[in-house]
C-alpha cells in the first residue's frame, strides 16, 4: 500500500510545463547554487569546449573566459 502511494506521487510528465505558481525565489536560488553561469557583460559566445566558455564582449575588443567546473563537491548528500 505504501509503495503504490509513493509511485503515484512520482509519475513523470510527458510534456514539461512551467509551474503555475512560483515563489519568486527561483532565480536567486539558481544564482546561489553557483551552478549557473551568468555573463557580466553583453556579448556573443565564440567558443565552447569541455573546460572553458569564451564570450566576446559587445564591441569585439575584449573576451571573457569562464571555466566550467565539471565536478564540484556540495553538501547535498548530508542530512
Amino acid at each position: 500500500l505504501m509503495g503504490s502511494n509513493m509511485q503515484r506521487q512520482a509519475v513523470p510528465l510527458l510534456r514539461e510545463e512551467a509551474p503555475y505558481v512560483g515563489t519568486g525565489m527561483e532565480t536567486r536560488a539558481a544564482y546561489d547554487s553557483r551552478i549557473c553561469m551568468v555573463n557580466k557583460h553583453d556579448g556573443v559566445v565564440t567558443s565552447v569546449d569541455a573546460e572553458n566558455i569564451v564570450v566576446e564582449r559587445k564591441g569585439g575588443k575584449e573576451f571573457d573566459t569562464y571555466q566550467i567546473t565539471k565536478f564540484k563537491k556540495t553538501n547535498q548528500g548530508t542530512r
